[in-house]
């Protein structure tokens, strides 16, 4: 069944002849013995009965040379074939073995008459036939023409000689192979043809599809060029798809990618309507899909892009994932597919590979990419963040707001701000760079240390990124910040004090930081000459209301009126008497307080003369009249001077404030009776004096003023009050020879009397004559 030389076994049979007794004999191990050729007419329709038609039994009648040609047959046939194949070169009727006939048998032609009933061909050996099948030539050129008949040189695929079963159809499939392979050059189908075949087979031969290559290569080309763009789509489709189960040599893969990129450069949306049906299926090619990416990207224009921008978000993805080229110009040309493709992204289940992050990250600069680049940027590391801050800086100078936005988000989430801070401070100042610092300078005492301390800053940088910081602090924050109060004065040599902004920012943090009282004064009073009009009043009022409480070694009665007087019309009288003489303040305190008021100018003035009720509410409240003597003569003026207001003001004051006066005995309480006393005198003079006198006074006389002079001569008396305040109360009462009258009648009143004439000269001009005539008109003087 196996031996290639099947004329040795007839040479040994003839040389032992028919009668010779049998022996072991041995196969001479020479080169083959070559037949003679037989005339092909007479033995084609012979072949093509036995190998290109339906498989039936064939007798022969008078042939002329059996015995060679069975022989050539014999010796043609592969193994599978020939085991079963039974033959006769001479026989009168049919035969046959195990009730099967025989395949072929020689017959006289007298014999004919005995095969009536034979199943299958009959051939006439004489009759000489043309070939009436295209592969008849080659096979009866192997068969009956050969030196050494074979068909194996017809076994393109190695399955007749595997093939046990012996059929002819493997023949066929071979020599179908064999008329394929002629036309791959030609048809592009031809290689769809040869792919099935292969994939076919029982058993796979991997040299069949590497000798395959070169043709599979060349027909993706001639699609390419011959066909019309959706049929070359599809036959690449196809070819693909016959050749996934052969498992093909990565360059056929990569030749059809080529293939399809070349396409798709030509007609890019033809392409593009492929790729969306492609992508429908379950498993879309990958060289093919990679390719149309390739070949879109080469031909990129606005019009390719529009066409992708129809795509589904995830198509495009897919697409893009497959073709890096083509996300590149999609990422760097277009402006509104980086969107989709962040779409897509931040929609994928699974964290997007580490090549496509870096390739990403790069082309990731614009504004058009903030999108893209919050998906991608989401879960890198420190190191690659900062080095993706490096090349935006090195590709635009991060010119790009949104990217820097999408930065300042990334490393907040990161937690490495201080150190992305110290990179970009050491790159080349710009607006870019100066907005980026101002996001990532935050709110906490680390980087307003920084800030303060950084060498890698310029005196414009500091200024900027401190007034960044001041102003992003809210009032109730400054306490985490603990700034002291050194820092608050380096603030004021970093910052300028000629603008608005700053000064503004230097006002609220004097205002708001938690500082010592004398601290603040002192900023205060640093920063006051720099503050507009308007801002300067604002921080004047707040000033006052700290340094009337503050002590004396704090703040002097000289800037206290500073203050004041810049306060001018906007100073609230009460306020100012309400803190500024409150009864848990020391008397050296409230005398400071009271020594400026009285020295304030003209406005600031005008709004304490209309408080002076709030001024006697206060001194009365105080345990007892503790201010000095000039701080006395300064309320005293104020009192008087209140007068000139046209208001109740001065009357109520003074009612508030006698019936305090007249139980208290010091002599710094006689000028505020000398201001006080002459008002409720005045009020007192007239029918219907105010209702609320009636609590300094209990009247029982109809003489209301008579019961005033009483009480104030008898507290003078016991008291160390100036004669001469009395005097100057009596005469600004305009009852002068009554009230000092009522002295004298006081136990050891005139001789006090008897004093006042050695003192007339302290007394104010305006008022010494009509001390003087009282004097001289009261008996004794």
């Amino acid at each position: 069944m196996e031996l290639e030389d099947v004329a040795s076994i007839v040479a040994i049979a003839t040389e032992a002849g028919a009668s010779e007794p049998a022996k072991k004999r041995t196969l001479k191990a020479d080169s083959p013995i070559k037949l003679p050729p037989m005339d092909p007419h007479q033995g084609t329709e012979i072949i093509e009965a036995l190998f290109l038609e339906e498989r039936a039994p064939i007798v022969v009648f008078d042939a002329e040379r059996p015995e060679l040609l069975t022989l050539r047959i014999l010796t043609a046939l592969w193994p599978g074939f020939r085991r079963h194949f039974a033959v006769s070169t001479f026989c009168r009727s049919p035969r046959t073995i195990g009730r099967r006939n025989f395949d072929l048998v020689f017959a006289p032609k007298d014999a004919r008459s005995r095969f009536s009933d034979w199943p299958g061909r009959r051939v006439d050996g004489r009759k000489r036939e043309v070939a009436r099948h295209p592969w008849s030539t080659s096979i009866v050129e192997r068969v009956l023409v050969s030196p050494l008949p074979s068909l194996k040189m017809l076994d393109a695929l190695g399955e007749m000689s595997s093939d046990g079963v012996g059929t002819e159809t493997a023949l066929r499939v071979s020599l179908l192979w064999e008329d394929l392979q002629r036309k791959v050059y030609t048809s592009p189908n031809a290689v769809l043809g040869l792919l099935d075949i292969a994939s076919t087979r029982s058993v796979r031969n991997a040299n069949v599809i590497r000798d395959l290559e070169p043709a599979l290569i060349n027909s993706a080309n001639m699609a390419v060029s011959k066909m019309p763009a959706a049929d070359a789509w599809y036959f690449l489709s196809a070819l693909v798809s016959k050749l996934d189960t052969l498992k093909p040599p990565p360059t056929i893969a990569q030749s059809i990618k080529l293939a399809a990129a070349d396409l798709a450069s030509k007609d890019p949306g033809e392409a593009v309507r492929y790729v969306s049906k492609l992508l429908s299926q379950p498993s879309p090619s990958k060289p093919i899909l990679g390719g149309a990416g390739d070949g879109l990207a080469k031909s990129f224009s606005p019009h390719v892009a529009e066409k992708l921008s129809e795509l589904k978000t995830s198509d495009l993805f897919k697409l893009t994932t497959e073709s890096f080229d083509l996300m590149k110009k999609a990422v760097a040309e277009d402006s509104k597919l980086p969107d989709m493709l962040a779409s897509a992204i931040s929609q994928y289940t699974h964290r997007i590979s580490i090549q496509l992050r870096q390739l990403l990250m790069p082309l990731l600069t614009e504004d058009v990419h903030a999108e893209l680049a919050r998906v991608v940027l989401k879960d890198v590391g420190k190191s690659d963040l900062e080095n993706h801050l490096t090349h935006l800086y090195r590709t635009n100078g991060l010119s790009s707001a949104q990217m820097r936005d999408v930065l300042v988000e990334c490393v907040n989430a990161l937690g490495i701000r201080e150190s992305v801070r110290d990179i970009v401070s050491g790159m080349v100042p710009s607006s870019h760079i100066d907005s980026l610092m101002k996001e990532l300078v935050g709110c906490e005492r680390s980087d307003l240390i920084w800030i303060l301390g950084s060498r890698e800053l310029d005196e414009r940088q500091r200024t900027d990124y401190l007034c960044s910081l001041l102003i992003s602090v809210t009032p109730t924050y400054f306490d985490r910040l603990h700034i002291t109060f050194a820092e608050i004065q380096t603030f004021f040599s970093i910052l300028n004090l000629k603008e608005k902004t700053h000064t503004k920012l230097l006002s609220s943090i004097i205002r708001d930081v938690d500082l010592p009282r004398d601290e603040r004064l002192k900023l205060m009073f640093a920063l006051l000459p720099s503050l507009s009009d308007h801002d300067a009043v604002d921080f004047a009022l707040n000033a006052i209301d700290i340094g009337l409480q503050a002590s004396e070694g704090e703040i002097t009665s000289k800037k206290l009126i500073l203050l004041l007087n810049k306060a001018g019309n906007s100073l609230d009288g009460n306020r100012v008497f309400k803190l500024g003489l409150h009864a848990v303040l020391s008397s050296k305190v409230v005398t400071r307080n009271m020594e400026a008021l009285i020295q304030c100018k003209v406005d600031a003035r005008r709004r304490l003369l209309d408080a002076v009720e709030e001024l006697a509410i206060q001194l009365t409240k105080r345990p007892f009249m503790d201010l000095s003597q000039g701080a006395a003569e300064g309320a005293a003026s104020l009192l008087w001077e209140s007068r000139n207001t046209y208001s109740k003001g001065p009357v109520k004051a003074a009612a508030h404030l006698l019936p305090f006066l007249l139980e208290q005995t010091q002599a710094t309480v006689s000028p505020l009776i000398s201001a006080v006393f002459p008002i409720v005198y005045g009020e007192l003079a007239q029918e219907s004096p105010p209702d609320f006198f009636s609590t300094i006074f209990s009247f029982v006389d109809w003489d209301k003023c008579k019961l005033a002079r009483r009480s104030l001569a008898h507290t003078f008396m016991r008291s160390k009050w100036s004669i001469v305040d009395i005097a100057i109360a009596a005469a600004r009462a305009g009852d002068t020879k009554l009230i000092l009258e009522q002295v004298a009648k006081e136990p050891g009143g005139a001789k006090i009397l008897r004093t006042l004439n050695s003192e007339i000269e302290s007394i104010p001009l305006q008022h010494k004559m009509a001390v003087k005539y009282a004097l001289a008109q009261i008996a004794g003087f």
